[in-house]
């Protein structure tokens, strides 16, 4: 009798074991609705990705048989960063096209006051937000940037080759927008060596240490200005004071404090600057304070050789009232690689060429004459 209730419960546990497996089946097997898949999901995809890449912006969004909407209210986005936010949301194959559009409740209010005009999106605070608002010069070799590069100087003052790097990062502390300004507070550090590879062993020219404190103001997202109080000491390298013992009677213990004011304006591709800088505390104290500098940055809208392949390039002029005013002029050319997730920083490989004044620290009185390549990473 036991032996008989086993296999019949041995029996029933078979048979409940197939139907069980035949109903898991029919449920894995029987396309279920996904929220993976609906407009809602899109939306909110769009909505994080609109939040990540422009969170200062005031976006409304919506969906129409696949073709995305983005209306956007304040002013026109750089070219650059609109096409890197089409990029990021291109990623999904959900969306057959995506439109971007632009209105102004000012602009509908002055012409038709009996349209009701919607709350603009209040002032937005933000502490330590990614990028920066004042983009870097691209052909500035004292921008706090990462860097490595090599000089061929055609005269030799203190090397032939020389080994250039730098180690430099400028960092948004906090930033407020409202309806057509931003304002940042950020800090920039930076560390220039040029080392002579010329040489066995390798000597260590120069190292400039600089640090900064900067207010930048943009206005309608194309009017960049910086207010900039920063810090820079000059140091020969250990190895050229040992190989020419007499260079320390000519060294000079450079050290200065600069406020400086920076303003630019972008025209899409095109992105002109200028700058006067006054230093208001100097060592040696017999230092003419007056510095003037400008330029202008080029970063076609086209990509080209690679999808993420952009060329760019920078004209900067130096000149400082120390050496009578005599201009320095520094030219870079070449890639950009970027990644639209990656925000606020590019890689760049560059021709870089400069004619006039030394920029390397306490030689600022020698005459340079270089070209070489570089690789930079900037933002």
């Amino acid at each position: 009798m036991l032996v008989t209730i086993i296999k019949t419960c041995k029996h029933m546990k078979s048979h409940y074991f197939h139907l069980i497996s035949i109903l898991s089946f029919i449920t894995i097997a029987t396309p279920q609705p996904s929220f993976s898949y609906s407009k809602d999901y899109y939306i909110g995809y769009a909505r994080s990705i609109t939040d990540d890449a422009i969170p200062e912006e005031d976006v409304k969004l919506t969906i129409t048989n696949h073709i995305l909407d983005l209306t956007i209210n304040g002013d026109p986005l750089d070219i650059h960063v609109e096409q890197r936010l089409k990029e990021r949301l291109s990623r999904t194959k959900y969306f057959r096209k995506i439109n971007i559009q632009y209105k102004n409740n000012a602009c509908i209010a002055a012409n038709n006051l009996s349209l009701p005009v919607e709350k603009e999106k209040p002032a937005l605070n933000d502490f330590m937000p990614s990028g920066t608002i004042y983009n870097a010069p691209i052909a500035d070799p004292k921008w706090p940037r990462f860097s490595v590069g090599y000089q061929n100087h055609f005269k030799k003052n203190h090397a032939r080759s020389i080994y250039f790097l730098s180690f430099g990062e400028n960092l948004a502390l906090f930033r407020h927008k409202n309806n057509s300004e931003v304002y940042e507070l950020g800090i920039q550090a930076g560390l220039f060596g040029a080392m002579d590879i010329s040489s066995n062993p390798t000597k260590l020219i120069n190292s400039d240490y600089f640090v900064g404190l900067g207010l930048s103001i943009v206005k309608s997202k194309k009017w960049q200005n910086m207010i900039q109080f920063s810090h820079l000491s000059s140091h020969l390298g250990d190895e050229l004071i040992v190989s020419d013992p007499t260079i320390t009677k000519k060294r000079i213990n450079l050290s200065y404090e600069t406020l400086k004011w920076l303003t630019a304006y972008k025209f899409n591709s095109l992105r002109p600057y200028l700058g006067i800088g006054y230093i208001v505390h100097r060592d040696p104290s017999s230092l003419k304070p007056l510095t003037f500098e400008g330029g202008i940055d080029y970063i076609s809208e086209d990509k080209f050789i690679l999808p993420t392949t952009r060329a760019v390039a920078g004209v900067h002029i130096h000149s400082w009232e120390e050496n009578k005013f005599k201009p320095t002029l520094n030219v870079r050319a070449g890639l950009q690689l970027e990644n639209p997730v990656w925000q606020g920083r590019f890689l760049q490989g560059l021709i870089d060429y400069s004619y006039g004044k030394s920029r390397h620290g306490q030689f600022y009185k020698q005459k340079e004459h270089y070209i070489g390549f570089l690789i930079s990473l900037s933002s």
